[in-house]
Formats: structure tokens, sequence, C-alpha cells
């Protein structure tokens, strides 16, 4: 049996490819927790589904520099569901959004690792 020799892979390319398939298995993982109004059917009560689709909406809802007020935060989240407080709280407990102590202010927490559903790659 004959191997043929591999081109060596770029880093940035590698972690490219990675990032595209773990935003992909992320985004297939979640896409059946949506209605085709784009709204959201039910909150998961598994962790993973649940961590899966609250890394979702933090990304697509919110912008990582920005800060928000509860008022625009509760905004953004009934788009996409009803019960608007209990996503905030799995937000915030979550570790995807951050709340100053007085409760004023709202950030995205950005994230440092693998994203929520991806298998960590292997060096």
């Amino acid at each position: 049996m004959t191997t043929e020799p591999t081109e060596p892979v770029d880093s940035a390319e590698s972690t490219a490819a990675t990032a595209s398939t773990a935003a992909t298995t992320t985004a297939g993982f979640t896409a059946d927790l949506f209605a085709s109004d784009g709204r959201l059917k039910a909150i998961p009560r598994r962790p993973a589904r649940r961590t899966a689709l609250l890394d979702h909406l933090a990304a697509t809802l919110f912008e990582p520099a920005r800060a928000y007020t509860e008022r625009e935060v509760n905004e953004a989240l009934k788009t996409v569901h009803d019960d608007f407080p209990a996503l905030r709280r799995h937000l915030v407990t979550g570790g995807q959004l951050t709340r100053t102590k007085d409760g004023s202010a709202y950030h995205r927490q950005q994230r440092t690792g693998p994203l929520a559903g991806a298998a960590p790659t292997a060096p």
C-alpha cells in the first residue's frame, strides 16, 4: 500500500476550516430549535443543546463591544421567544452575557475556547 505525501497545511487555513466546520455544526445543532418564522420553539432542557442555542443567540443578537440596557436585551430576545426573562437569565448564568452588579448594563462575553458543540482538534 502506498501513501501519497501530503502538503503541509497552513495553520491559519486549518484554524479557519476548523472554525467554519464548528460554526456549521453549531448551526445544524440549533437549526431544528427554530420554527419556519425564525422564532424559537422552546428553550432546550439538555445543557449541551441549551449552551449551543445561547452561543448562537449571543453571536447573532449582540455585538461584542457594545453595552446594552436590560430593556435592549429584552427587546432583542423578544424577537425569538416570549420567555425572554428566562433566556436573559440563561445567557448571564451561561456566561454568554455579563451584567454589571447594579444590572444597568449587559455586555456580550468574548469566548476564547472552541465553539460550543465543536469537537476539540488534535495538535
